[in-house]
């Protein structure tokens, strides 16, 4: 999967599901996806955060994207967001405790911080939070054909490493079929995440958000039992 900062439950359900968690960062970086974005709930509603990278080249690899001074910024703005508009919630520190370190993490280093490795820090420090011991891992470092993509590029990371099973998301469902895994000795699969309710401190519950939203308010072992709520199957 690509690199994302501070995702949701079901991309920590897909990283508990595997022995290794492989981060395709050798592909181009959507510059209005989710990789440095997410979702909280402040004063009851959704709002969208967003933790810029490097804008030059506007198209390029991921692996080359790197976090500034401007990152650490909007990590301390996004703190000090938590800290007010989660006051109430009964983990509210653990959360703030990973922003932070990570606002750290990109200022410790000499140079603009990697993206990848940035962001590989903040999901084994919340892996860590979590109980989580997947060992996580760059596609970027196998110097896989440049030229080869999609579905192509996936077999040969996974021939690459090894592997004998790869997991996906339900929503890569129709961008790889088993037929060309099996030819590969490889074992396709697909993971349904479910997100199951929590108390948010609103009426209702709105699914999906950071996993800095489930942090702040359900304990560890609560979160490590939802880890386990997400459904399998094989293609």
């Amino acid at each position: 999967m690509q690199p994302y900062l501070f995702p949701y439950l079901g991309y920590f359900q897909l990283i508990s599901a595997a022995d290794e968690f492989w981060l395709l960062d050798d592909v181009q970086f959507i510059q209005q996806g989710w990789m440095h974005r997410n979702r909280l709930l402040v004063g009851g509603q959704e709002f969208l955060f967003t933790i810029p990278v490097n804008k030059h080249p506007r198209m390029d690899l991921i692996c080359n994207k790197t976090f500034g001074h401007a990152a650490v910024l909007a990590l301390e703005k996004l703190r000090k967001t938590i800290v007010s508009s989660y006051a109430k919630a009964p983990y509210v520190s653990l959360a703030t405790d990973l922003v932070a370190a990570v606002a750290e993490h990109i200022t410790d280093a000499d140079k603009p911080a990697d993206f990848t490795d940035t962001t590989c820090f903040a999901l084994e420090r919340t892996c860590a939070a979590l109980g989580i011991n997947t060992v996580i891992r760059r596609t970027s470092d196998l110097s896989l054909d440049p030229d080869l993509t999609g579905q192509a590029r996936i077999i040969a990371a996974c021939r690459a490493i090894g592997a004998e099973s790869y997991v996906n998301m339900i929503g890569g469902k129709a961008l790889y079929d088993g037929e060309s895994f099996a030819k590969a000795d490889i074992s396709l699969w697909f993971l349904n995440p479910t997100l199951p309710e929590y108390p948010q401190g609103i009426a209702g519950f709105v699914p999906g958000l950071s996993i800095l939203d489930a942090i702040a308010h359900v304990s560890a072992d609560e979160i490590s039992t939802m880890l386990t709520a997400a459904e399998l199957i094989r293609a």
